[in-house]
């Protein structure tokens, strides 16, 4: 290989390291600083690998806790591993690869099973920055592992995961796979520029990649994948048994697991429904620990869980067809919340104390806004876990309408007749989540300073008025839990005040000052599911609009007037072929209202 002109570094020979110590320490950190440029041509082959072989021997045939003597330098050759790792998977994933990168990787191939006893030696350390460090190395040289070595390397991880009693290899272990499941082809740091900035230096010497090549660590997650779900009754067991029996030292290992179950149901881990379908049993055994007396650590993990499972403004609202598995947590968490007072047993303290005072105003107390916890006697943390629990009931609530009207549609489509079948099955809906609705709304009003009248469309807009994403998915929820309960909705005025959505929809612009730019930034952004909103909401508009003028009253003129401005800036957007997607279908709905406005049907 011809290569590049350019002086080269020369690593100082390892003996003359002072103190007589047994690593290198001025090889690796020269090691460590070339490849904080991604890029080892300026160092000799020979010189890398005589380095690591030092290395490599020294942990092979001292005891990791004899080792841990020289701790500086032990942290310093896992930190030099895993930068390795890193930057080699990072230039892997692009398909442009430092060509003395790739020397030391072929060249290590051979060697890999020992530095996998190391790291492996490492992670059970009792030092948890050394367990820590070596997880990480460990995670970056997985995903780079190809065929019957990341099996082997995986079924040692879930075989800790499910026997070990070492906390600390326990955590980091599940740590390990959770970030092999979340990684990404593409992920880009903050720092280092565009995609096609590699950020290597211009005297680098290069080598492409085939596609072929650069396509291994979607094997290593779909390895992942299967490995898990053929011990996932048994994992699952030891975390309820964890859960039970829980301490502080059994904290970050909780968490962990509850971490890693998130990342393998959500959307962003990018795995098949074929490949996670298994990792949705189980979720209904965390739901028996839930008491008032569980850490609130644990209350908050189980809820991100159970939220993500019904992901419903990005997944589940847009699908025709429920899943048999989210559709089942919604019954389970309806039937909590219904029969077995699981609302009285969430810890977030506080109460709405001052009752005189919140009666003065419809919504909230004019001391507390939208963010106040301490108003109420509540902190952050016990109310971020009084927004997840009713975020969590309300979709609950939308996603067992939903399935009720798709399967009441299903049955009567396929024979002649009525919907007798499917107004049964509304009614008893209708009733359970009456009972719900009423709860949810108790349960707020006994720990925020809202006035006892306001119904649950008003103020939940103040209680997530301080979280988007959370915000939006809770008004597509209201809407569609009104849209899907029909005509029965409007036979109960209690019910139907409770979840109006022209309600909700007004007391929105209330919070955004009645500005059509945060509007427009909504619609831009795809942080939330705002366009899933705002075009059902138009449309919802579009059919009763007189209810909906009838609703606004005096306000409708500022209403429409936002509608018309924020149409207004979407054309302006438009004709300078500005806006990210195609947005004419809320376009034309905005007309429409505009006409119906215009001609004053109202």
């Amino acid at each position: 290989m011809v290569e590049p002109q350019q002086k080269r570094v020369k690593l100082p020979p390892s003996g003359d390291d002072s103190g007589g110590q047994l690593l290198p320490r001025r090889d690796l950190e020269i090691i460590h600083a070339q490849l904080i440029r991604k890029c080892l041509c300026s160092l000799q082959l020979p010189d890398i690998l005589h380095t690591l072989s030092v290395c490599n021997d020294c942990f092979s045939v001292h005891p990791v806790a004899h080792m841990l003597r020289l701790r500086d330098e032990t942290l310093l050759y896992i930190s030099m591993l895993t930068l390795f790792f890193e930057v080699s998977l990072r230039q892997q994933s692009r398909g442009v690869l430092c060509s003395r990168i790739s020397e030391v990787v072929a060249a290590g191939a051979d060697n890999e099973g020992a530095v996998l006893d190391i790291l492996f030696g490492f992670v059970a350390s009792e030092d948890k920055y050394v367990s820590y460090s070596a997880s990480r190395a460990l995670s970056s040289l997985l995903l780079m592992l190809r065929g019957r070595a990341s099996e082997l390397v995986l079924e040692k991880l879930v075989e800790n995961l499910a026997v070990s009693v070492n906390l600390i290899e326990v955590g980091h272990s599940i740590e390990v796979v959770r970030r092999v499941i979340e990684w990404k082809d593409l992920d880009e740091h903050p720092l280092e520029g565009t995609e096609s900035d590699s950020g290597q230096p211009l005297e680098c010497a290069k080598i492409t990649l085939t596609p072929a090549d650069t396509q291994g660590a979607n094997e290593v997650k779909y390895v992942a994948t299967k490995k898990l779900d053929c011990k996932w009754f048994l994992l699952v067991a030891r975390l309820t048994q964890l859960v039970n029996e829980f301490t502080m030292e059994r904290e970050h290992v909780i968490v962990s697991f509850l971490t890693l179950w998130e990342s393998l149901i959500s959307v962003k881990a990018n795995l098949s429904v074929t490949d996670t379908k298994e990792f949705y049993s189980g979720l209904e055994r965390l739901m028996t620990p839930l008491t008032r007396h569980t850490h609130t650590v644990v209350w908050r993990k189980v809820l991100d869980l159970y939220n993500e499972v019904l992901c419903y403004g990005s997944t589940l609202a847009l699908q025709d067809v429920l899943a048999e598995e989210p559709c089942n947590l919604a019954h389970l968490l309806i039937r909590a919340v219904k029969d077995r007072r699981f609302l009285e047993c969430v810890p977030c303290g506080g109460s709405a104390g001052n009752r005189s005072q919140s009666n003065q105003s419809p919504t909230l107390d004019s001391s507390a806004g939208p963010s106040s916890g301490t108003a109420s006697g509540m902190d952050q943390g016990d109310r971020t876990i009084l927004h997840k629990v009713v975020l969590v009931v309300l979709k609950a609530i939308a996603v067992t309408v939903k399935e009720t009207r798709c399967d009441s549609s299903s049955e009567n489509s396929s024979r002649s007749g009525g919907s007798g079948s499917e107004d049964v099955d509304m009614a008893i809906i209708e009733r359970s989540l009456r009972e719900v609705v009423r709860k949810v709304d108790d349960f707020v009003k006994s720990k925020l300073p809202y006035h006892p009248e306001a119904p649950m469309a008003e103020w939940m807009v103040r209680l997530f008025a301080d979280q988007d994403d959370w915000l939006v998915e809770s008004m597509v929820c209201g809407l569609d839990i009104f849209t899907g309960l029909g005509i029965r909705i409007r036979q109960q005025p209690e019910l139907h005040a409770c979840v109006n959505p022209h309600t909700t929809f007004l007391e929105f612009l209330e919070t955004i000052y009645l500005e059509h730019d945060v509007l427009l930034d909504l619609l831009v952004s795809n942080e939330t599911s705002f366009l899933l909103y705002l075009l059902r909401y138009l449309k919802f508009i579009r059919r009763s609009w007189r209810e909906f003028a009838s609703h606004c009253g005096r306000r409708l003129e500022e209403v429409m007037t936002v509608l018309i401005r924020l149409r207004f800036a979407i054309d302006r957007l438009v004709s300078k072929n500005l806006f990210p997607y195609n947005i004419n279908p809320v376009l034309k709905l905005l007309q429409k209202c505009e006409e119906l406005y215009e001609v004053g049907e109202h």
